[in-house]
Order: structure tokens, then sequence, then C-alpha cells
């Protein structure tokens, strides 16, 4: 208490005539400056953070999990038990792609790519794709990396009403509205896993919408292209179905024009990107820096 006395009267020597309100920020500056650390040291105080700073709300990994819908027998899923809608509140999700590029020209670009922020090291299902989210404020712009909230429903998309994914398979979105909690810089770690992980539905939804880094890429066949979409297969490894060969596409950007050649036999060190899925799985770089020769 002394030292404060001694402290508070250090400031109280200053001029501040006709300036009361200077002096009120004095007083505050003095009691936060001089403040003791109650052993007779000068040094801050220990503290926490009043709040969490990733968020009260749910986490991804509590709320998306394994498929138990999905049923082998269902080549044509005419009668599969898909599990309902509901509504989540999610906190500390982290950009980690943005879909700015329209392969298709009908407008499909818009998507978020997130995973959890605040997890280290990051587990399984902790990835999401946010499909063509609402933002509040209205005119607020996000970027890569940028940590956000999002509030609304979680569904497991079975497919275009044309024609749904095999085998009561699904794809986990989220529609709703993201606000913005804090930038984290545009660094993105990815994570490393084994390229066999691709192999089934079951080892590779637990990636769906994580930024990830598979090794030792080679493509199995060359790349085809349809109605704007360009990808190629990857080897994997043999006993798997043509439905399950996972693929390098053009989700993200240019890959046909602006990224490497996509031949049979070609080998990558390494290639980053996107995990997504669309009746099969695939990997999306987000530029051309994401393949290591």
């Amino acid at each position: 208490m002394r030292f404060f006395r001694d402290c508070f009267a250090t400031f109280a020597s200053t001029r501040v005539a006709a300036r009361p309100f200077v002096f009120a920020l004095l007083v505050a500056l003095a009691t936060s400056a001089c403040s003791g650390t109650g052993d007779g040291g000068t040094g801050d105080p220990p503290s926490k953070p009043a709040a969490d700073p990733c968020g009260g709300g749910d986490r991804l990994p509590d709320v998306v999990g394994e498929p138990t819908w999905v049923d082998p027998t269902q080549a044509m899923s005419k009668s599969c038990s898909y599990p309902p809608d509901r509504p989540v509140s999610l906190s500390g999700l982290r950009i980690v792609a943005i879909d700015r590029y329209d392969e298709t020209g009908n407008g499909a670009s818009g998507n978020y790519y997130v995973q959890d922020g605040c997890a280290d090291p990051i587990g399984p299902y902790a990835g999401m794709t946010v499909y063509a989210p609402s933002f509040s404020p209205p005119d607020l712009r996000l970027a890569e990396g940028d940590v956000v909230d999002v509030l609304g429903n979680l569904m497991e998309f079975a497919g275009p009403t044309s024609g749904p994914f095999p085998q009561c398979r699904t794809l986990p979105e989220i529609g709703g509205t993201m606000t913005f909690r804090f930038e984290l810089g545009s660094a993105l770690p990815a994570k490393t896993i084994p390229t066999t992980d691709l192999k089934t539905y079951e080892g590779a939804r637990q990636y769906l919408g994580m930024l990830v880094r598979i090794e030792n890429v080679e493509i199995a066949d060359k790349a085809y292209e349809s109605s704007g979409r360009y990808s190629a297969p990857i080897d994997v490894g043999g006993g798997i179905s043509q439905i399950d060969v996972p693929s390098i596409s053009n989700e993200l950007f240019d890959l046909k024009n602006e990224g490497p050649l996509l031949a049979e036999g070609v080998k990558f060190k390494s290639v980053t990107g996107v995990v997504t899925y669309f009746y099969g799985f695939k990997l999306a770089p987000r530029s051309a820096a994401d393949f290591e020769l």
C-alpha cells in the first residue's frame, strides 16, 4: 500500500490543472503501473484471460463423427437412414481455404473450408465445409487464417436429387452465419496423413474440409475433364473399387492451366490440399505452390 502511495504521488505531481479527465486517467495509470504482486514486488501479477479466446461454443470433433448410416449393400442408396439436420453453434474455426474459383462456370464457388483452430495437434473430424455462408455484419470480409464462429445447421448432404451418393454416403456441411473472432495469419499448417487413408470412405471422411498433406504421390492415370471439372486419379494401391479412387482436383484454382502437368506416372514429393467429397474423395490444392516436386 505504501508503494502505491509513493507511485501515485509521483503521478500526482504532474501538472494537470484544469484537466480533470487527465487526472482521472493518471489515477488509472497509477493503479495499473504501480500494482504489486502481493509479496512486496513490483512486477505485474499473474493474469488469466477473462474468456476463452476460441469461444465457448461447440468444437467440430464433438458434432461430427463416424457415419453409422453408411450401408455398403445400398449401391443406389434407395433405403438409407440419413440423420436429420440439427442446429449447431461452433466456435474457434480457422479458415483454411475459400473457394473463389468457379470451375464449372455456373456459380460453383463461395464455399468456405474451416477446421478447428484451437486443437493442437489437429485430430480427426476437425474440418468442415461451410456452404455459401452469410455474414454478420453483412459486409464482413474474411480471409484464409481468420478464426470465426459459425451459427447454423449441420446437414449430411446425400447428393443431388438426380442421383444420390452411393452406399448411403454423405458430405457433412454447415449452412449458416459466420462471425469474425480474431486473425491468426495465413501461414496454415497442413496435417500430414498416409495416402492410404484416402482409400476408403470411412478412412477419408475424418479429414473432410481439412488442409492435409500427402507424400510420395504418383498420378495413376491421365487427367480427365467434364463440365469444367478437371482431375487426375492418384495411386493409393490396389484392392478398391473405381468409385473409391481419390483424385487431385481443380476445385480451388485453375489446375489445368496454372498447375503442374498431371499425366500418368508423374510423381510429386508431396501434395497439399483440402479434402473434399462429391461421388468420390478429392484433394483440392489451393495453388501450384501446394505441389512439391
